[in-house]
């Protein structure tokens, strides 16, 4: 269960969407994981990033904001950072497995039982995103953080 509103401000566009900065740590409370796992201040996130084909985005687009940014940040570096304390790194597999878990726990997501496999098939099949491809979205959206984090990551 998510343990915050999302808060945000739009900060801009990148490839034609708006992105959006968290302005406060985003927790989420994973069954799957046994861990609270935290979005900090500052993270810049195009939320779900659905296609603009439109059949595609009248189902699924604009659904799923606070799962999508618990999403985009280990997708864009490769761990989790917990509550507490400390990184989860993971795989692309759990990353997507949490977000399927994340839009079915959220009230608020607009995404039912059908919507969520949906979304999840949809980041499933995207074999290039974040980590696991060219990194190109992390350095467009989050270019002065590296794989090593930004100051204050260890203690969000």
């Amino acid at each position: 269960m998510f343990l915050d509103p999302l808060d945000v401000r739009q900060v801009g566009w990148a490839s034609g969407r708006p992105v959006f900065m968290t302005l406060a740590p985003l927790r989420y409370r994973s069954d799957l994981l046994d861990e609270t796992i935290v979005v900090p201040t500052y993270f810049v996130s195009d939320l779900a990033s659905a296609p603009r084909v439109p059949v595609l985005w009248l189902a699924v687009g604009g659904r799923g904001p606070r799962p999508s940014v618990g999403h985009d940040f280990p997708y864009q570096f490769g761990f989790w950072l917990l509550e507490g304390g400390g990184r989860r790194y993971v795989r692309k597999d759990e990353v997507d497995a949490v977000f399927y878990e994340s839009l079915l726990a959220d009230p608020m997501s607009g995404a039912g039982p059908v919507r969520a496999w949906e979304m999840w098939a949809g980041v499933r099949l995207n074999l290039n995103g974040g980590v696991w491809g060219d990194r190109a979205r992390r350095r467009l959206l989050n270019p002065i953080w590296d794989a090593n984090g930004a100051p204050g990551w260890d203690a969000p």
